[in-house]
């Protein structure tokens, strides 16, 4: 008997213009960033936020490319070029940006940066996963700063970006699937990107092991048997 070998290859997700889907979702977002320049914002910074997946990373990666910014992470030495006026980009944009609430150095580095790309009027593009009078800064400065900073908000996806999202991240794995099979799950999926990608996940990996085609009977069975357990009720009546 031949035994069958099954890698996990890294999936490259596309991040061009051309793969991004604009929907009413994502509208405030693709307003701020893809259709006014940074000059017109109400001061350097930018605030990008909403849920995981709903498509921040996309939009700052098409940013970055619009603006040739340069992507830095909090704590990034970048900070001392800046201050000395010899900035290695015209604009930064920082990534989960509120992933250093909690941590006094990063959040004074945080502080840094602001006000040293403030000062050198360079425009500055921050993700988070909420607006900035929600992440819980400890430092009042950096937080007093960023609440006055432009916010855009990116939401959950509607139908439209539903099915587009499932079609983007099945040619991304490059599977081919039928329209019916997209239309089949965008109508049952928990409407959230979070969802889509991780149906996504266990529908690729699935058919590698099983040596199988995505289809709706497929997918079907898949879910069926991926559904969460019931809680136990202690046999007490709903």
């Amino acid at each position: 008997m031949i035994q069958q070998y099954h890698f996990s290859l890294p999936v490259q997700e596309a991040m061009g213009l051309e793969d991004f889907l604009p929907s009413p979702s994502n509208e405030e977002g693709v307003a701020w960033l893809l259709r006014r320049e940074p000059s017109s914002w109400p001061s350097h910074a930018l605030v990008l936020w909403g849920p995981c997946g709903a498509g921040k990373t996309h939009l700052l990666s098409i940013w970055c490319e619009r603006q040739k910014a340069k992507r830095v992470r909090v704590g990034d030495p970048v900070l001392a070029a800046i201050v000395r006026g010899t900035s290695p980009a015209p604009a930064f944009a920082l990534d989960d940006a509120d992933g250093c609430v909690g941590n006094s150095e990063q959040e004074e580095w945080l502080q840094h940066f602001y006000n040293a790309t403030k000062e050198a009027g360079l425009p500055v593009l921050l993700t988070a996963l909420q607006p900035p009078a929600q992440w819980g800064l400890s430092l009042r400065d950096i937080e007093t700063r960023l609440k006055s900073c432009a916010c855009a908000a990116l939401h959950e996806p509607d139908d439209a970006l539903m099915r587009g999202l499932l079609m983007k991240l099945f040619n991304d794995r490059q599977l081919l699937v039928d329209a019916g099979v997209v239309d089949y799950l965008a109508a049952r999926l928990e409407r959230t990107t979070a969802a889509v990608r991780r149906t996504v996940l266990l529908l690729d990996e699935a058919a590698l092991g099983e040596g199988r085609k995505i289809s709706i009977p497929f997918v079907q069975k898949v879910l069926a048997q991926n559904q969460p357990e019931a809680e136990d009720d202690g046999g007490k009546d709903a």
